[in-house]
C-alpha cells in the first residue's frame, strides 16, 4: 500500500505496519535474513522447484536447503553436487533443529520431541515421510518417541 495514503487510512495502516515488521531484516545486527522467492512455477511441485530455481541462480549462497519432499532435495542435491562453489545439501525440515542439537543449544530428550511435534504438527506422519525426516540424523530417538514417528 502506499505511503502517501491518508493517515488513519486503512491503507496507511497497512503500509505502516508492514514496514515495521519488514524493519528486523534491515538490521545486519539481528539474526534474521531474507532470502528472494521465486515467484514461477506454479502447480505441484512449485514449491521444490523454486527453491531448485533460486540455488541454481545464487548456490554460492546457500550451505542448507530446507526441504520436506525426497524427490525434491534429490533434485536440489544435484544442483549442489553440479557446482564446486558450494558443498550445500538439502536436508528435512527436522534437520533444522538437529543443528540445535549439535551446537548444545538443547538436550537430545528436546530435540526428539521437538521433531516428534513437527511431524505430528505437519501431518508428515506416513512411513515415506518418517524416513526422510530423520535422514541424515545420527540420533536414537526410541526412548522418546513412539514407533511409528521413527524410521
Amino acid at each position: 500500500m502506499s505511503e502517501y495514503a491518508p493517515e488513519g487510512t486503512r491503507e496507511r495502516w497497512v503500509h505502516d505496519g508492514s514496514k515495521r515488521a519488514l524493519e528486523p531484516f534491515d538490521d545486519e545486527d539481528t539474526s534474521f535474513t531474507t532470502v528472494p522467492c521465486v515467484p514461477r512455477p506454479h502447480g505441484e511441485d512449485a514449491g521444490e522447484k523454486s527453491v531448485e530455481i533460486e540455488i541454481e541462480q545464487h548456490t554460492e549462497l546457500y550451505r542448507f536447503a530446507i526441504v520436506m519432499d525426497k524427490h525434491g532435495r534429490r533434485a536440489i542435491n544435484r544442483v549442489f553436487a553440479d557446482t564446486e562453489e558450494t558443498t550445500g545439501k538439502a536436508v528435512a525440515p527436522t534437520f533444522l533443529l538437529y543443528l540445535l542439537l549439535d551446537e548444545g543449544k538443547c538436550t537430545v530428550a528436546e530435540f526428539c520431541q521437538a521433531c516428534g511435534e513437527m511431524l505430528r504438527g505437519e501431518a508428515w506422519t506416513g512411513y515415506q515421510a518418517i524416513q526422510v525426516a530423520w535422514a541424515a540424523i545420527p540420533v536414537d530417538c526410541s526412548q522418546y518417541l513412539p514407533n511409528n514417528l521413527l524410521p
